[in-house]
């Protein structure tokens, strides 16, 4: 079974132009918070990210880390804010897409939509 598959021209067409540039990000800073509503998903180019909750404590729950090929932000996207913190762990590369355009990739391109949706759940 292939790990990947051809893209369908209409899914390069939309691919193209959904990404909207590139992001350095630097180790320590904070890439998302839990709670805020941001405008952009991010896909990891380079370096390591964790994600992770606040405790009423005032520590931090790591949930898991984010590595190269990771999409990042898709959970906020989809409940409406962020459920969780993303903070870089070394100096990071980010691919950048807009929020906005979320919805025309599920409504347009369910098949790719799927398969983001898939890898973003891993």
């Amino acid at each position: 079974m292939p790990v990947f598959r051809a893209f369908e021209s209409q899914e390069l067409s939309f691919v193209s132009g959904f990404k909207k540039g590139e992001l350095a990000v630097e180790k320590g800073a904070t890439v998302l918070v839990e709670g805020s509503h941001s405008a952009h998903l991010y896909t990891v180019l380079s370096g390591w990210a964790f994600r992770y909750k606040l405790l009423p404590d005032g520590r931090r729950q790591i949930l898991n880390y984010s590595i190269p090929g990771d999409l990042i932000g898709l959970q906020g996207s989809l409940m409406g804010e962020m459920q969780h913190s993303v903070e870089a762990l070394s100096p990071m590369l980010l691919c950048v897409f807009e929020r906005d355009q979320l919805h025309e990739l599920y409504r347009n391109h369910p098949g790719l939509a799927y398969d983001i949706t898939w890898i973003a759940s891993r």
